[in-house]
């Protein structure tokens, strides 16, 4: 495990980056990166209309990933930048991938059963296995797996780095994870313990990022999160499922405050314990002897 100071490997890597962005011109780049994207939003959803509307070629999946496209732009905009920088990319193992997946997974679950603790877990019903079904299950956690990996390159690859080296580990960690939450909320009237939960969401995917010492594992926790909710149990949106399919409908309903309402889990206090409980264990673990041992070998 990676330590949370200057020799973090992310911090290294942009220390070692021939030309630097300084911290504040970084997070002005972020936000005004993200400003395009909301401006150029509109226009991709109509260009995808007119295309659909041109010629029916399509599926659900291909519509999706369509409207998707402003998404890209980000991520995009971080390959110019960090060619620019001629930052030198972390090495980290492979294997951080299956780190990754086992943590989104157990944090995810953990969510469920708090809420399931709360009683505000209703079974509505199961899809069967028809082709069709699996098809845009399919398709729905690609273009998951594309939208999540977009945001934790520019997120946790490209702006964390540079936050982390100009202000300190803590400071970058907790800057980057705020604007994180923001641009999740930006222009929608939520309750605050959405925001609070969004960023705690990025600080833990920020936490894997620094502790392995690369993009891989905070990349497949994010992905795991986003898809066992959407695509296994159907908790976006709620109440409801997406109309890609899932394989089990559940909803969510009672108070507001452990339920999240129409936001689901991310309106849900049970997530916010959770999420605090990880992010505890991951600034934690690099302390202690288990973390050693792993580093060791």
């Amino acid at each position: 495990m990676q330590s949370l100071d200057a020799q973090n490997a992310w911090v290294v890597s942009a220390n070692a980056a021939r030309r630097r962005i300084p911290g504040f011109a970084a997070l002005l780049i972020a936000i005004a990166t993200f400003a395009l994207t909301i401006w150029a939003g509109p226009g991709i959803f109509n260009f995808a209309a007119e295309m659909i509307g041109r010629a029916m070629i399509l599926g659900t999946g291909g519509v999706r990933l369509v409207r998707s496209l402003a998404y890209f732009l980000p991520p995009l905009l971080a390959v110019v930048f960090l060619l620019f920088e001629g930052r030198p990319w972390p090495r980290a193992r492979a294997g951080w991938f299956a780190f990754g997946l086992l943590a989104g997974t157990v944090a995810f679950f953990l969510t469920l059963v708090a809420a399931y603790g709360f009683g505000v877990v209703r079974f509505i019903s199961a899809s069967a296995a028809m082709p069709q079904v699996l098809t845009g299950i399919g398709q729905a956690v690609l273009i998951i797996g594309l939208r999540t990996f977009g945001e934790e390159f520019f997120f946790r690859g490209w702006l964390q780095p540079l936050l982390a080296r100009s202000w300190g580990v803590p400071l970058g960690l907790a800057v980057t994870s705020v604007l994180f939450g923001l641009i999740h909320v930006f222009s929608r009237d939520i309750p605050l313990v959405v925001l609070v939960n969004v960023t705690l969401a990025g600080t833990f995917f920020g936490l894997i990022a620094l502790r392995t010492g690369g993009l891989a594992a905070s990349f497949a926790a994010h992905w795991a999160w986003n898809a066992i909710e959407q695509c296994v149990f159907g908790l976006v949106p709620n109440p409801g499922v997406d109309s890609m399919g899932t394989f089990i409908d559940l909803d969510l309903v009672g108070p507001t405050l452990l339920s999240g309402g129409s936001d689901g889990l991310n309106g849900s206090l049970g997530t916010t314990a959770v999420l605090v409980l990880c992010v505890v264990a991951l600034g934690w673990m690099g302390r202690s002897s288990v973390a050693s041992t792993i580093a060791a070998h």
